[in-house]
């Protein structure tokens, strides 16, 4: 028997592919219509009084017993932005009545409304609770609500010494004002006297001067102990 020649087999295969084109036809989608509308039937309601039998032949959705539980709804909590519209000014003022009780120190750094706050200049002795008192000039004062702070520099053992305080801190005691800048200073932060020419170096004496008239008007010595006669 003769062998199929390479070219009668792929002969072959076309004629196939063309057989089964052939006999697939396209299929007609086809859509059924109604004219008369339909109610969707009520289930039957089971009677009261069933053998239980029955009711263990019911699906657990479909028994008696098992009615779906009615939830109980509860009323949306009151909206926040009704009740606080600016939390933020709300959360600084709850701060400061706690940290500022009598507003005596805000009042001090404020230059709006008191003509006699503090300037930059100023010669301002800090006392911390725990800690020594630390005194220097005021370079800068930085006006930030609750987050106010002022820069001290003094020298202390012939080395230029620089301190950030925050004004609002529950470590700071009392901020007194030792002696008042003798003119407006023209500018709001005082770096040019970080430069050797202008640095005012240390305040210690003026410092002790100010103690001694304080602790001969009020009789007290710094701690606040009663001086001794």
């Amino acid at each position: 028997m003769a062998a199929f020649s390479p070219m009668l087999r792929q002969l072959g295969c076309v004629r196939s592919s063309l057989r089964t084109r052939e006999l697939v036809q396209p299929q007609i989608a086809r859509r059924a219509l109604s004219t008369v509308y339909s109610a969707r039937p009520q289930p039957t309601p089971l009677p009261e009084k069933l053998p239980e039998a029955f009711l263990s032949q019911l699906p657990q959705r479909l028994r008696p017993d098992q009615e779906p539980k009615k939830l109980k709804i509860y009323p949306p909590p009151p909206s926040t932005r009704a009740v606080c519209r600016d939390p933020i000014a709300t959360l600084t003022t709850s701060q400061l009545s706690v940290l500022d009780p009598t507003s005596e120190r805000k009042k001090l750094f404020d230059y709006r409304r008191n003509p006699r706050s503090v300037k930059v200049g100023d010669i301002l002795r800090v006392t911390f609770k725990n800690g020594d008192p630390f005194s220097g000039v005021c370079l800068s004062i930085r006006l930030r609500g609750i987050d106010t702070s002022f820069l001290l520099r003094n020298e202390l053992t012939r080395t230029a010494v620089e301190m950030s305080v925050k004004l609002f801190s529950p470590n700071v005691k009392s901020v007194e004002i030792v002696e008042r800048t003798a003119t407006r200073k023209r500018r709001a932060r005082l770096y040019y006297m970080r430069q050797r020419k202008h640095d005012v170096r240390s305040v210690e004496g003026t410092v002790w001067h100010y103690l001694r008239q304080k602790t001969s008007v009020t009789g007290q010595v710094s701690g606040g102990r009663k001086k001794k006669n």
